[in-house]
């Protein structure tokens, strides 16, 4: 301390020139909260390898977001102590000098690496989710990302890991500015304790959403920044309590300590997929992380620093962040090129090896270089600063843009006139090579969707508005009846009501099957497993709708689900739902068609970016289930007096291919694209039209 009471440069600083992260009554440097980063990296690095028994190590990155909030506030707290004043600029600037490098060279390599090793279909979703982790927005993204029914069900993203780097920034954006004005109010109350009330107000406000928000919609709750603001504030109010800290008796401290390490590791061991999260589980490892940090303030010695102190874990400790964004894109890589959804925690250790080894290069080869750079810690390093800053996110943004869509094309437009479907089916087991005008292209085919306008298409709604389509004018109505399977049919079948002339109302909703059965949540709705109520709501409103309706056609397509256990239901258990769906109609029975399960494409469209030569590599020999389930459904139509149109034929001669004539078929592994289902518009209403006639 300097003799005026406040702290010197010196004093904020560490010997390697590193910003202390510690209150002013505290060490300069905190060996526990060094090997707390240890632990935490740890935790999350094992459980992405799928270390057996390690089912919780999620909570690592809460974890880090104590520490984040500790150590910010320490900053910040030093930084007013020796000036008297926060300097927001310079903050910033020390945020660019620690992220913005090694995220920036994550961001291009693994982009680059899905491109060449995974082809242009993943490489385009890489690149995507890219543009907003370069923003800092990737938790915004993945939330919407996780939310849609068609991307949740897709392979996890290289670079989802972003999302908690996002997470701290818009912290950062936001804190340091309250911190600020906070400061700058002249009042007899002190610093210390107008923090800590903004910051107890603020814990109580998002804790309280978490738990509201992961009870309601979990997805949206887990990358939310209002969910997890709480974490870094908890921590951060340690950091502002320090002084009363050390009116605790020392006798405290080491118990308290050991206490929270415990509490930690028992989160990740007992913690499962299945735990409702973050909610009401996640304040365990937080308050747990808390009192690790606190209890170090109070009495180090005796305490949990004896192990976190180690050498192994000060060391894993200060390359943890660039261990934490490279060990994710290594590891989801190496799988998916494996043709695995997650690798085997032997198979794992080698990829570890290969990221531990990116990770100390990017550690002492740019992490270090560029933070303690004189020239970038100088006034004119300011702007410097800046400018990088801007220049690294353009960079990100505009390579991937480049890549993204060098070679693009549009998806034509097919008339309902066109080649023989049959034709072209029987053909499309010879086909060695990528057409040259393949139609979506590789890149737009996961986006080649026909389905329902935004407002007609919702996982969580339980009513629609009126999404009437087809001629305004008609006389007859149509009804499309079902769940996504009844959505890609949308658009083909809208142009096959306007062209007769008919009215067409969408009913439906997203993973909600028109039988009468009960499914399990949507990926990101409620507590996983759990029953989809939503689903009941919905078919009562369906029921309602269609029955005040009282149509003149109702065509009826659906995926096959699992029940409440988690197991598809059995080919005459699904019978008899869709059976049951038909008694609650009022409705002539002969008057609804149901459209037959769609063949299932294992290897998904991305396997034809990998085997652009070899193409039916791709496809499969039409699966022995499918045609059970289909034969259960037909029966069950006739048994009610009506309609079921099997249209495997339209996708499988003595395979089911991926590729047939020109057109790409599938947009995902089980739904079709707009493109293709177009060119069967023809097919289809060839096969509607005894219907369409009356």
């Amino acid at each position: 301390m300097t003799g005026t009471g406040r702290l010197s440069p010196d004093e904020r600083l560490l010997p390697s020139g590193d910003e202390a992260g510690t209150a002013p009554s505290e060490r300069q440097f905190r060996p526990d909260v060094e090997g707390l980063r240890a632990v935490a990296v740890l935790l999350v690095v094992l459980y992405h390898a799928s270390l057996p028994g390690l089912s919780g190590g999620f909570v690592g990155v809460d974890v880090f977001f104590v520490i984040s909030g500790y150590v910010i506030t320490g900053v910040l707290l030093r930084a007013q102590d020796s000036k008297g004043v926060v300097t927001i600029v310079g903050f910033y600037c020390r945020r660019i000098r620690r992220i913005l490098p090694a995220a920036t060279l994550v961001l291009i390599a693994t982009t680059a690496s899905a491109y060449l090793v995974l082809g242009v279909v993943y490489g385009d979703r890489t690149a995507t989710d890219a543009r907003w982790s370069a923003v800092f927005l990737a938790n915004f993204h993945f939330a919407s990302v996780g939310t849609d029914y068609f991307t949740s069900l897709q392979a996890p993203s290289p670079l989802q890991n972003f999302w908690s780097l996002a997470v701290e920034e818009q912290f950062y954006l936001v804190y340091p500015t309250a911190f600020f004005v906070l400061a700058s109010i002249r009042t007899r109350v002190t610093l210390a304790t107008r923090l800590a009330i903004a910051l107890g107000a603020g814990i109580v406000v998002s804790f309280l959403l978490s738990v509201h928000q992961t009870a309601t919609n979990p997805t949206v709750a887990y990358f939310s920044p209002f969910t997890r603001a709480w974490e870094l504030a908890l921590g951060a109010l340690v950091a502002v309590g320090a002084r009363w800290l050390l009116r605790i008796p020392r006798q405290l401290g080491p118990p308290l300590s050991w206490l929270g390490i415990s509490g930690i590791v028992l989160s990740a061991f007992v913690f499962t997929r299945s735990t409702p999260y973050p909610g009401v589980a996640v304040a365990v490892p937080v308050v747990a992380s808390a009192l690790v940090i606190a209890a170090g303030v109070v009495a180090p010695a005796r305490g949990a620093e004896t192990l976190l102190g180690l050498p192994p874990l000060q060391w894993l400790g200060r390359i943890s962040y660039s261990l934490y964004l490279w060990h994710w894109p290594i590891l989801v890589i190496a799988a998916y090129a494996a043709g695995k959804p997650m690798l085997t925690f032997s198979q794992s250790l080698w990829w570890l090896v290969v990221a531990a080894a990116a990770s100390v290069m990017t550690f002492f080869v740019l992490e270090q270089p560029v933070r303690h750079s004189r020239v970038l810690h100088s006034r004119r390093g300011v702007t410097i600063l800046i400018g990088l800053g801007l220049v690294a996110s353009t960079l990100v943004v505009a390579s991937i843009e480049f890549v993204t869509h060098s070679g693009s094309g549009s998806v034509p437009s097919h008339p309902m006139a066109g080649p023989s479907v049959a034709r072209l089916v029987a053909e499309a087991p010879g086909i060695q090579t990528l057409p040259p005008d393949l139609a979506p292209s590789l890149e737009q085919a996961p986006h080649d969707w026909g389905g329902p306008p935004g407002a007609c298409w919702a996982a969580l709604q339980i009513s629609l508005p009126p999404c009437q389509f087809g001629d305004p004018n008609g006389t007859r109505t149509m009804v499309l009846l079902g769940d996504s399977h009844a959505g890609m049919w949308f658009d083909v079948i809208n142009l096959i009501a306007t062209t007769a002339h008919w009215k067409l109302v969408w009913v439906g909703q997203a993973n909600c099957p028109a039988a009468l059965l009960p499914v399990q949540n949507s990926p990101g709705i409620g507590i996983p497993g759990g029953r989809f109520t939503q689903c009941d709501q919905f078919h009562r409103f369906a029921i309602d709708r269609i029955n005040q309706l009282r149509p003149d056609l109702i065509v009826v397509s659906q995926a096959i689900h699992a029940d409440l256990r988690g197991k598809l239901y059995t080919p005459t258990e699904w019978g008899m739902g869709f059976v049951a769906l038909i008694h609650e109609l009022r409705v002539p029975s002969n008057r609804i068609v149901l459209l037959g399960e769609v063949p299932a494409l294992p290897a998904g469209p991305a396997c034809l970016s990998h085997h652009q030569t070899d193409v039916q590599r791709c496809s499969h020999v039409p699966r022995a289930y499918i045609v059970s389930y289909n034969d259960s459904e037909k029966a069950a139509s006739a048994s009610v007096g009506g309609h079921y149109l099997d249209v495997s034929a339209w996708f499988c001669s003595r395979t089911c291919t991926a590729v047939i004539g020109s057109y790409e078929v599938y947009m995902d592994v089980s739904h079709v694209t707009r493109t293709y289902s177009m060119f069967l518009a023809s097919q289809l209403a060839a096969s509607l039209r005894p219907w369409l006639r009356v």
